[in-house]
């Protein structure tokens, strides 16, 4: 969790709520990462924010290809001067929101910088043609619990979980960083699905899907779903997920959402499905 710098008008601003850098010193918890991602030779590997190389290299020395994404010069510099003699470390100079991502399958094993979590995951998971297979990341334990929640209420959570398993693995306390930082981290776990409960190609018309229905959370199944569903259509849609139409739509779970979507694709007319944008109200209230 190194301090995340940005290029802005000729100067380096600091980014981070973070003022601290955080870096990961216990040896346990970097091969417990390691072994949690089934890192192989073969693989090749993100280390986001490497820092000092905490993490870039244990992870070389699995023989995997490592590549070690840090915004900060000086850690840079530092890490350039540890790893002349390896040459399955690449460093990279850059902004992990803009740098390039592998064109082939890659794992992501990283301490990420807390201040731009939710940034770095969408860059990996909005677009499943990215080809990340799975990642092993330590974060702020608050942010793990987001992504995970049971019920779902965020849409774009939503559509990253309907091809990525996420896991909150375990609590990390701060004594694992020097300095300690005020909060808990946690590992979260990603893992690519073996059969996405969307197609590719339907990613878009999920999105907005989604949006639509978590629109406002305090509304039930029937009236979230109004305008796009006809009220027969509903009814028999209640049946197939087993629910009552009156609870909370939020409280649908991944493979119910896949019903509903796929229903909507068979048996609603285009003219009826919903746009990202239009007519989208932001969330209101709390599932519950």
């Amino acid at each position: 969790m190194s301090k995340y710098n940005k290029k802005k008008r000729g100067k380096w601003a600091k980014a981070s709520n973070f003022s601290a850098q955080h870096q990961l010193i216990s040896k346990r918890l970097i091969y417990d990462m390691i072994n949690l991602a089934q890192v192989q030779s073969s693989d090749t590997i993100l280390d986001i924010g490497a820092g000092t190389g905490a993490l870039t290299v244990p992870l070389a020395e699995t023989g995997a290809d490592v590549i070690a994404i840090e915004a900060d010069q000086a850690f840079v510099d530092k890490l350039l001067s540890q790893m002349k003699n390896r040459d399955n470390i690449h460093v990279k100079h850059a902004d992990i929101l803009k740098a390039g991502l592998p064109k082939s399958p890659f794992v992501v094993v990283a301490n990420i910088p807390y201040s731009i979590t939710t940034p770095i995951l969408g860059r990996l998971l909005d677009y499943p043609s990215v080809p990340l297979g799975r990642a092993v990341l330590l974060v702020e334990k608050g942010a793990a619990k987001r992504f995970t929640a049971v019920p779902i209420q965020d849409p774009r959570i939503l559509s990253w979980r309907m091809h990525y398993e996420i896991r909150l693995v375990r609590t990390v306390s701060p004594q694992h960083f020097a300095p300690p930082p005020k909060v808990d981290s946690a590992i979260l776990s990603i893992k690519r699905r073996r059969k996405p409960l969307v197609d590719l190609s339907h990613q878009l018309k999920f999105r907005a899907l989604a949006a639509y229905g978590l629109r406002d959370l305090r509304l039930p199944l029937s009236a979230a779903l109004s305008g796009i569903f006809t009220p027969p259509q509903i009814t028999r849609l209640v049946r197939v997920l087993g629910m009552d139409r009156e609870l909370p739509m939020c409280r649908l779970n991944e493979e119910q959402w896949a019903v509903v979507f796929h229903t909507m694709l068979q048996h609603v007319p285009p003219s009826r499905w919903p746009r990202l944008g239009k007519n989208i109200r932001n969330r209101n209230g709390k599932c519950f």
